[in-house]
């Protein structure tokens, strides 16, 4: 008999690194933190930007806040795009975590879901990244933190800055932030590579569908959608650069839009992408096994057919049987997905549109407000 699902409310436990095995080291960070996922997640914030308004105070180029044209005090839009950035830092960090949390938390439903001998690979997936793609994390997260600098590089020129200048400035928090933010971005494409990898593996050697039990299935959609809406809450956060701090009564910054829906739409194809890799390998087994039921029905129906067409009760019945069985194999659902899982999903594509929906609601509030015209 299966084992049944670990409750989702019970914390997975720390992670324990396999020999062979190694983990990023914001897990470790993670791990040694005693304020569990949510306050560690709200410390890098705190530590991330409050670097920045430390630096911003010091130097004053520019200042966090500035007068508006009618007076009011506004914070400048280096420091709107530096929290922003903070937001990104944090939720690239904590996303390589939760994505722990979730490989944890449906080990047992994932073991119940495939053969025996997929309890092996399972445990892979929970014992930290395998050794032999160490290279290739850190050849992308430098690859990432030279983007970074070119991306300070590139500051500078446009901003006619020397190098002085710069880091006497709020360039400093850019050029230590920049590169370690860049880098987990580029690694974390390898990541998805190698997750989404290692599913398919998992799926293609060790899932034997079993028509009668593909509730146990839905873990496949579960984890699709975690990836996906993950990938969905970056979007939302890159659509932050759109605000514009600076003037409430047009809150909406179309210049920024030539930058910002590129990377959003990466971000978007991104939780596509895994959650597609996570759905279609078991979509394809669920109908190769529906196919390979239906023909066994066919060739038992037209081996009894005759006998039941000439008046022999017992083929009748077998044949009966049989039809009714066919109709119930055909309408067995194809994919590994429940109702919930769909209807989430469809609220999580809506993530990134709440970043304009806001900035919209607040533009009419403070229009009214100013103006006194009705929203």
């Amino acid at each position: 008999m299966s084992q049944s699902p670990a409750p989702s409310h019970v914390a997975p436990e720390p992670p324990k690194t396999l020999p062979g095995h190694f983990q990023p080291a914001e897990v470790r960070f993670y791990a040694l933190s005693p304020l569990g996922f949510v306050g560690t997640s709200a410390l890098i914030l705190i530590i991330v930007y409050g670097f920045y308004l430390a630096v911003a105070t010091l130097t004053e180029r520019p200042p966090i806040f500035e007068a508006s044209e009618t007076g009011e005090l506004v914070m400048t839009q280096v420091a709107w795009i530096a929290l922003v950035l903070s937001l990104i830092f944090t939720a690239g960090t904590a996303f390589t975590e939760s994505g722990r949390h979730m490989w944890a938390r449906e080990r047992v439903p994932l073991i119940a879901a495939l053969s025996p001998s997929g309890a092996i690979e399972v445990e892979a997936l929970n014992a930290g990244i395998p050794d032999r793609w160490r290279r290739q994390y850190l050849v992308m997260f430098a690859v990432g933190a030279f983007a970074g600098l070119a991306f300070n590089a590139f500051m500078m020129l446009s901003g006619d800055f020397t190098l002085g200048g710069y880091v006497n400035s709020v360039g400093l928090w850019f050029l230590v932030i920049s590169p370690l933010l860049y880098g987990i971005g580029f690694r974390a494409g390898v990541d998805i590579a190698r997750e989404s990898g290692a599913l398919k593996a998992l799926i293609r050697g060790h899932l034997d569908v079993d028509l009668f039990h593909l509730d146990r299935l839905a873990v496949f959609g579960r984890i699709g959608l975690k990836a996906a809406r993950s990938w969905m809450i970056m979007a939302a956060i890159l659509l932050l650069f759109l605000i514009n701090p600076n003037n409430p009564q047009q809150i909406f910054d179309a210049s920024q839009l030539w930058m910002t829906v590129p990377v959003v739409a990466v971000s978007v194809l991104g939780g596509l992408f895994l959650l597609t890799s996570a759905v279609h390998p078991v979509h394809k087994k669920i109908c190769a096994a529906k196919h390979a039921e239906l023909t066994r029905i066919h060739a038992e129906m037209d081996r009894v057919r005759d006998r039941a067409l000439a008046g022999d009760a017992e083929a009748a019945s077998a044949l009966a049987g049989l039809t009714d069985y066919e109709v119930w194999i055909d309408n067995r659902s194809e994919w590994p997905v429940s109702s919930g899982v769909t209807t989430r999903f469809s609220l999580y594509i809506l993530l990134p549109l709440l970043p304009i929906l806001g900035s919209y609601i607040f533009e009419k509030i403070a229009d009214q407000l100013v103006t006194g015209t009705p929203v």
